[in-house]
């Protein structure tokens, strides 16, 4: 089994001093339960040319005759793809070292693995979001609370609190740039 990092930063949590990581999960041959998976998320995708869909489209870009464009998605060639069995976001503070991202994700790995043995996947199947408690919904108010705040007026720990998101942004930007491949782990599992 192996994950793979997908994307790194998102603006709401940069805005509260988060790093907000992203990761698609994977199972591989030899894996307990990867016939289950292979069922359940080996799909045919279609191969769209270069030029995308030509048929009349409104302003947005959206097809006028959706009947018309079924029918074209259906007429082109597909390859098969294998998605991921779930993917998972998890946010860290500022100061986050590439290791403990990984060792996180390493173990969401291994517990979402053993949940998607058992069926138990809620966050996908009920579309849930998980981990979302009373703790995110405060800090948010709190950092929305405290740009507002003139900056003569702001003490020292506000001007601490507000330096975390420009640190926050300088580290999102130094994230994006590692090979995560090649940081060292305490665990087995493969990131690619």
């Amino acid at each position: 089994m192996f994950f793979k990092i997908t994307q790194i930063g998102d603006e709401n949590y940069i805005k509260m001093g988060m790093i907000n990581v992203d990761a698609a999960l994977y199972l591989e041959k030899g894996d307990e339960g990867y016939e289950k998976y292979i069922a359940e998320h080996l799909v045919n995708v279609p191969v769209i040319p270069e030029g995308g869909y030509q048929g009349d489209v409104d302003e947005m870009s959206m097809p006028i005759d959706p009947e018309n464009y079924d029918a074209w998605i259906k007429s082109l060639p597909t390859v098969q793809q294998l998605n991921p069995f779930c993917t998972h976001s998890i946010q860290f503070e500022h100061d986050v070292t590439e290791e403990e991202i990984l060792w996180c994700f390493e173990w969401a790995l291994a517990m979402t693995r053993e949940n998607y043995l058992l069926d138990d996947l809620h966050c996908k199947k009920g579309g849930r979001v998980v981990n979302q408690d009373i703790k995110y919904l405060s800090r948010k108010a709190f950092y929305e609370g405290v740009k507002i705040i003139p900056v003569a007026s702001q003490s020292a720990y506000i001007k601490n609190e507000l330096a975390k998101i420009e640190s926050t942004r300088a580290k999102v930007e130094t994230l994006k740039d590692i090979d995560f491949k090649n940081v060292e782990t305490i665990a087995t599992y493969s990131v690619k």
